[in-house]
């Protein structure tokens, strides 16, 4: 049982964190579909949608569904180069090299 200073340390530790954004990577993860195109994006930088639908084994469509959930949650980032968008997991967010870590491991 924790001592009332413990307690509130506890308190203090767990509301001094907005996990709203921890919160939309997990759901953003949490279809099978959206873990292997991150996972697949961790191993290769500039992958365009053909080539992630093909490695998952889904339609192109269903591809750029899966990216636009993983975008709105700042897992990955797209980059425009004429007519070609490529995707790369967004290497400046802790949260992405805190689950780089977990998944690669």
């Amino acid at each position: 049982m924790l001592t009332q200073k413990e307690h509130k340390k506890l308190e203090r530790y767990v509301k001094g964190m907005d996990v709203r954004r921890m919160a939309a990577a997990f759901d953003a993860l949490g279809e099978p579909n959206r873990c292997l195109i991150f996972r697949a994006l961790l191993k290769h930088d500039n992958v365009i949608v053909s080539q992630i639908a093909a490695a998952v084994g889904i339609s192109e469509s269903l591809a750029s569904q899966h990216l636009k959930v993983l975008l709105n949650a700042d897992l990955v980032e797209r980059v425009k180069s004429g007519k070609k968008v490529y995707y790369n997991v967004n290497q400046t967010d802790p949260l992405v090299n805190a689950l780089k870590n977990v998944v690669e491991s």
